[in-house]
């Protein structure tokens, strides 16, 4: 009986591709070339970076500053938290922010400011001043900003992230948002003189309020008239300035 001799294969002295190496070799350099690509070529660069505030473009300097930052940065290593949480610490006007990664090379910001709390107008402009609920300015609206408003006869200077200089105005707004809480008819509040406030209501009616005295007197005295309609029925103005109201 004869036994089959065994195969013993030596190593090749020769370097020997099979596609056991190949693909996983491909693959990999495929992977590579890829990751390097993606992260390191100036193709995925920032070379442009849109930004709006409430559909708006935006017109703060300092705010564009923070965003020119990202140009030259690799589009995908971006972190958009880091850059929400930089832009919303740096100006309390911002209250939502949105990243949107437009590729190859574009980013688009947009910014959704504070709810207003209270406004300011001045005489025939059609262009109103929004505030926050510390009475800092937030911006300018073009729009009706469905919220209570303060009429000034005189231009006003304000800077953003500031409250008004006048103490009488921040007094007027203080006033405004407290009507507008008590009645929820008030129109607006037209800051006459230091002695004067016209209350215009939905009603077509308009009450007279100091500040020199209690808003709050002044607020009961209002709404103890307003109840019974046979008392002012066929007024047009109530001036609660006074111990008693005056109607004519």
């Amino acid at each position: 009986m004869q036994v089959a001799p065994v195969f013993k294969p030596s190593r090749s002295k020769y370097l020997v591709f099979t596609t056991d190496i190949i693909i996983p070799t491909l693959i990999c350099a495929c992977v590579g070339t890829l990751a390097y690509t993606l992260l390191y070529s100036p193709i995925f660069k920032v070379q442009k970076v849109s930004c709006l505030v409430d559909y708006r473009p935006c017109e703060n300097p300092s705010l564009g500053a923070e965003l020119d930052k990202l140009i030259g940065q690799n589009i995908f290593k971006l972190s958009p938290a880091r850059i929400k949480a930089r832009l919303t610490s740096g100006d309390f006007t911002i209250r939502q922010v949105e990243i949107t990664r437009r590729l190859p090379s574009r980013v688009e910001v947009s910014l959704q400011s504070v709810y207003p709390h209270v406004a300011l107008q001045v005489k025939d402009e059609s262009r109103w001043v929004v505030l926050d609920t510390q009475l800092r300015v937030i911006g300018s609206r073009d729009t009706y900003p469905n919220v209570p408003i303060v009429i000034v006869t005189s231009p006003l200077s304000l800077t953003v992230g500031t409250m008004p200089n006048a103490q009488l105005i921040i007094e007027s707004l203080q006033l405004a948002r407290k009507l507008f809480d008590e009645l929820f008819t008030v129109k607006s509040v037209t800051l006459v003189d230091t002695d004067m406030l016209e209350v215009e209501l939905e009603s077509g009616l308009l009450a007279l309020f100091t500040p020199k005295k209690d808003v709050l007197e002044q607020l009961r005295s209002l709404q103890a008239v307003l109840t019974d309609g046979t008392i002012w029925k066929g007024k047009s103005v109530i001036d609660v300035r006074f111990t008693h109201p005056v109607l004519r």
